[in-house]
Parts: C-alpha cells; structure tokens; sequence
C-alpha cells in the first residue's frame, strides 16, 4: 500500500507543477519541481527518504533509456558513430582520470580509486535536463544533437567506470587488461544482448500482430513491459542493462519504419502512451532529486561550516575541471583527413573549425553538461562496507555529487539563455487558433449546406465546434458580448419580418402569426436569458402550481385516469369545449409548422452571417453559433420539445466534414497563409479529432443496436 500512496504523491507533484508554472513561465520546470520535490519530503511518506538506486534505473532510468532509443535509428547511429564514441566513452573515460587524478592531490586523505570514483559518479550527463533549462530558446541543432546521444550512452560509461572502482577499492589491485575487457564486456555485450531480446520481441509482436483479434490488448502490454525485462536480462548477466534497453528500443524504431502504415492503431496508441510515460517520469527524476535534497543537506550540517565551504570549493573545482576538458574535446580538429568530402561527426555537431560559429557551439556545448539523477542515483548505490570496512568518506561523496548537479544547473539555467537567441516559432499560439478556428467555420458551413434536417445541423455543428480550442459552451459570455447581443437582435428582426412577409402570411392564418409574433416580441423583451431574481420565479411557479391544485381538487381531478375521464364527459356534453379543443389544436399545429418553417430560414439567415465573415478574413464567429443556440432554444420551446436527446449523425458527414478541414489547411498552404509547421500541427489535431469522433460513433451505433436487440 505504501507504494501505491508514493506513486499517487508522486503524481500529485507532477500534477501541481504543471498548474504552478502557469504562474511563474519564467521559471525553469526543472527547478520547479526540484521545490515541489523539497516540498513533498516533509510528507510522511517521503520522511528520511534515500533513493534506492536498483529500483530508480530499473523503473524511473531503463524506461526513459527505452523511449530515447526509440527516437533514434541504427542508420543515423551508424553515421553519428564516431562522434559518439568520442563523447560518450572517449570523453567520459578521459573526464573520469583526470577529474580523479586532480581531486587525489586535492584531498590527500582518499585513495585515487575512491577519488575515481567520486569522477565516474559525476560524469554522465543528461539532456533532458537542459531541454527543461533552455526552454523558449534557440539551441543549435547540431549540439542539441550531440547533447542527447552523449546522455544516451555515457550513463553505461559511467557506471562501468564506478563498477571498476569499487572493484579496486575492493579487492586492491588493478589490472589495465582486466578493466578493458570488463568494459568491453558490459559495454558490448549490453549492446548484443539488447539488440537479440530487442529483435525477438519484435518478432514476437508482429506475429502477435498478424494472429491476435484484438492486438492492442496483447501489444501494448508487451511494450510496456518490454524495457524492464531487457535491463533485468541484461544486469543478470553482468552486461549494461541501460545500454541494452536503448539498444532495444532503437529495435523498435527499426520495427516502426519498417511496419510504416501497417497496424496504425497499435502504433498510434503505443506512442501516445510511451510519449505521456515519458513526460511523466522526466518530471518525477526532478521530484526525487528535490526529495532527496534534505537528507543531503542533513549530512552537510554534520561536517560543520568550514567543511561545507571545503566541500563546494571542491564541487566548483570538479565542475570547472569537466567544462574546460568540454570546451577543448568539442574544439578538437573535426576534418576528417581519410575524405575531405564527408563531414565527421565532429563537424556535423559543431561545424567546421573555420566556421566562426565553432567556438560558440563548442562553449554552448561545454555550459549544457549538465548532470541530473543518474549521478545523484549512482552516489546512493555506493556500499555502506567495502572489503569488510565502512566505505570511506561515502556520505561527502554524495554530499559532493550532489552540489556538481546543483551547480550545473544552476550555471546553465543563469548562461544559456543570455548566450543563446531567443526561439522564434513559425506561428504563435494565438496564429494557430485563428487559422483553426476559421477551419473549422468553413468545414460546417460546408457540410451544413449538404443537411437539411435541423436535428441534424444541431448536433454536427456543436461537435465540430468542440474541436476549437476554448470551451464553447460559455454562456456568461454571451450577455457581455456586443456582437453577440447585436446579431441576436438582427436575427430577431430577421425573424419578425419573415413571418410577417407576404409568401407566409398567404400560408398561415393572421390568427396564428400574430400569435408567434407575440412570443417572438416577449422573448426579445425579455433578452436572451431570464434576468429576474430565482425568488421571484420560485414564487411565480409555486403560484402556478398552488392555482392548478386547486382546481383538480375542487373537480376531483388527480390521477391520470380521472383527467382521461373528465375530459371524454366534458367532450360528450359539452359542444363548446370540443370546438375549443379542436380549435386548439388546428393552432398548435399551425404554430408548429410555422416554427419549422421559420428554423429552416433561419438557418439559412446564419449560414450567410458566417459565409459573409469568412470570405472577409474573420476568425472571432463564436457569436454566430452562440445566437444559433439562442435560437434554437426558442424553437424548442416554441414546439415545446426539451428533450436532449443525441440524434444520430452518419460517419460520411463527419468523414466529409473533415475533408473539408484537410481542403482548408491545403488551400491555405498553397496561397501560402499557412506555414508548413501549422499545417503539420493541424493536420495532425484533425486526424485525431476524426479518430475520436469516428470511434464515438461506431460506439453511438452499438448502444442503439443493442437497444434494438433488447
């Protein structure tokens, strides 16, 4: 049970800094939720908490590992080889030696393997990290490219580093041939076991694919489950369990290339799944970084002021070390001397080195080290005994670790945005909402103008207007809108001159269009929403009430069958009532003919308010649909139908209603009023948006059919 309240805290804290950042943009939300993190730690469930490594890259790193690969292919790896065995490997190795060579002569009292230690802890990087930090900034492509395969592999690099110190502390000696082959083993064989596993679930999900009735239920569940099992496979069997899930999702991005168009559904699920699960554990590494923060602050207050001083000189040092061996690796000659032809992989991170932009990327790429939960993951899963003896100086190891990610952030989070330009989109938020909002007017007027059936119109009007990107139904706005109140009156008078024109009047009697007339002018005097106080209109319908109690207790009319009675006698008797009953009903079937004919036109008086504002560039037409539902109620109660029952729609006119938007954003990118990334956007928002409607509808249909049977 206690898991279960972690988790859901856990998710509370995710929850409350995407409702927090609303308020405080600027603020980067790695830090945000660093503070929530801090926050939830006084919670009694996260009291004297310690991240346990294993469970942390098991559930929280193999997971993310898993997804990144996903984004990557073994052809762009293949060609990007180079560049990243020199980052992630070459560069972490030299990182390591000479951050530990130098805190050796530092701190005379540690060994060099504990001092290489304390380098291998904090050398990986994370990406991730610098994403959150540079958010609203323009990073160059090439080293945000470089950035996120480094943090994709020297994690492995890291660790296999820390396996071989805590090897040496171990057992004392240090074989130079022993640790190639331990890293090569990890390393490699992390790779293999990930790309086989990797390979034969693939194998397993096509087959899957091809037999299953319903392979969502069975596919979806194996991805899921896919990254936990590859990192268990592979620890097991003393390989890299981070590199083998990577390996194993760059697998599935090979299956997804290749399977392309087929199995859509499974595909389109699976990837908005894994891109939530993403979302959500790239938060949760930051909430356990700020809950684990006061458990290290309680060991700095241990050592006192002066060893705390000590202590962040040494972490600023360490950084300083791993910025300036950045800066010189990324400056490093990037020509490749065997074809002068083909960019290295250098050359494509940074530029060439006689591109005045080189010295920029590579300090851009220097600042963006920055280090995140892995390291602070890594300095937890230290052992409290070594070779039988308390593992020397592990708390100032954390201690240490955790300042080196505390200052990497914090330098990055200050530089970047004053050494980066700001990110110019292609289209701001409010472009795109224009452009969709006038998409989605012109696909109902044109398939309203396929539909005569008013039920209809209703409803496939009021689900398309659902896909703009605000809440339609907001009838407080309606009353402060001048718009809305000048077209209501219009089409009031509108209304008023239709009835009263010569082709009615020579279909219906003077009798019952003075009769509409009349509700017609009470309802536009009393505005489109009753304005009098809820005490009087309890008092106004209880009178009503009282006054009809009264009189069918004083006739003896109660039951249903005794009105039935009542009125049969009264009809027999009583010639008059019969004519006035008949009388009454010619007329309220008049009214509702009239009622009918007056929806259709003014229907129709709507479609053209729209069409005329369309062809003149106008996206605010909200007031439009906001006066048709005004008036839609009024024919309602004219006819006196309150029911709000659905009325099925076919497929074909929501299939053709979306064509109609495809046209639109097309149309527009041919004249060029739509740039590409906004079509790409839109399209996209229709595709699910016919996804969604499609799938209530087929579920509409089943509801009705089972009714049928029933």
């Amino acid at each position: 049970m206690s898991t279960l309240y972690t988790l859901a805290l856990l998710l509370i804290g995710v929850i409350a800094t995407n409702i927090i950042k609303e308020f405080i943009p600027k603020i980067p939300e790695a830090f945000i939720l660093i503070a929530v993190g801090i926050g939830m730690s006084f919670t009694p469930i996260f009291k004297d908490f310690e991240l346990e490594p294993e469970f942390f890259m098991l559930m929280i790193i193999a997971p993310i590992m898993f997804i990144d690969g996903q984004k990557q292919s073994f052809t762009k790896i293949k060609q990007r080889f180079e560049g990243i065995w020199l980052l992630s490997v070459v560069l972490a190795v030299v990182t390591t030696l000479v951050v530990g060579v130098i805190t050796n002569h530092i701190e005379v009292t540690w060994t060099l393997p504990l001092a290489i230690t304390l380098a291998a802890i904090v050398t990986p990087t994370d990406a991730v990290a610098v994403k959150s930090l540079t958010a609203g900034t323009d990073m160059p492509s090439g080293v945000g490219e470089a950035l996120e395969l480094e943090s994709l592999f020297n994690d492995a690099t890291g660790l296999v580093m820390l396996d071989l110190a805590l090897s040496v502390l171990s057992q004392g000696t240090f074989s130079v041939i022993h640790g190639l082959e331990h890293f090569l083993f990890v390393a490699i064989g992390g790779v293999l076991v990930g790309t086989i596993l990797g390979l034969l679930i693939v194998a397993l999900r096509v087959n899957l694919q091809q037999r299953a009735s319903n392979p969502e239920t069975t596919i979806i569940p194996i991805s899921l489950l896919t990254p936990f099992a590859v990192y268990l496979i592979a620890e097991h069997l003393g390989t890299s369990g981070i590199l083998a899930v990577v390996a194993t999702g760059m697998v599935h991005n090979w299956e997804s290339s290749r399977l392309r168009l087929t199995s859509t559904t499974v595909q389109l699920t699976s990837r908005t799944i894994w891109q939530t699960i993403a979302d959500v554990l790239n938060a949760i590494v930051f909430l356990i970084l700020g809950i684990s923060l006061p458990g290290v602050w309680l060991s700095i207050t241990k050592i006192g002021l002066f060893g705390t001083l000590q202590l962040t000189a040494l972490s600023v040092l360490i950084y300083v070390i791993m910025l300036i061996l950045r800066y010189i690796w990324a400056l490093r000659d990037s020509n490749d001397k065997q074809n002068h032809h083909k960019p290295s992989s250098f050359a494509l991170f940074f530029g060439d080195r006689n591109n005045s932009q080189h010295k920029f990327y590579a300090r851009i790429f220097a600042i963006s080290g920055v280090h995140g939960t892995v390291t602070l993951a890594m300095a937890f899963s230290l052992p409290y005994k070594i070779a039988g003896h308390a593992f020397p100086y592990r708390e100032t190891l954390i201690i240490v670790a955790t300042l080196v990610i505390l200052i990497s952030m914090l330098v990055s989070a200050i530089v970047l945005p004053l050494q980066l330009p700001t990110k110019i989109e292609s289209y701001t938020a409010i472009d795109i909402n224009k452009t969709r909002d006038k998409m989605i007017d012109f696909a109902s007027l044109k398939i309203l103008d396929h539909v005569s059936d008013h039920n209809v119109r209703e409803t496939l009007s009021t689900q398309l207007q659902s896909q703009k990107n605000k809440l339609f139904m907001m009838d407080d706005r309606k009353n402060v809108s001048p718009q809305f109140l000048e077209l209501l009156a219009d089409t009031q008078d509108f209304a008023l001159m239709y009835i009263r024109s010569d082709s009615t009047t020579k279909r219906y009697s003077t009798n019952v269009i003075n009769i509409y007339a009349k509700i017609l002018q009470h309802t536009r005097n009393n505005g489109p929403k009753q304005t009098k106080s809820f005490k009087h209109q309890l008092k106004r319908t209880l009178r009503r009430y009282v006054r009809e109690s009264t009189w069918h207790l004083a006739n003896g009319v109660i039951t249903r069958a005794q009105r039935d009675r009542f009125r049969k006698n009264k009809l027999k008797t009583d010639p008059t009532f019969a004519a006035n009953i008949k009388k009454w009903t010619d007329t309220r079937d008049e009214l509702i003919a009239l009622n009918s004919d007056l929806t259709h036109a003014t229907d129709t008086y709507l479609d053209d308010k729209l069409r005329e504002r369309l062809a003149n560039q106008k996206s605010d037409n909200d007031h439009i649909y906001f006066v048709r539902e005004t008036m839609n109620r009024f024919f309602n109660r004219v006819k006196r139908d309150y029911k709000h029952e659905s009325v099925p729609v076919s497929s074909a006119l929501y299939i053709k209603a979306f064509q109609y938007e495809y046209d639109f954003v097309q149309q527009g990118v041919s004249e060029g009023t739509i740039v590409q990334p906004m079509a790409s956007a839109l399209y996209k928002e229709i595709n699910q948006a016919q996804m969604l409607q499609l799938d209530q509808t087929e579920q509409l249909a089943t509801d009705e059919y089972t009714k049928l049977e029933v």
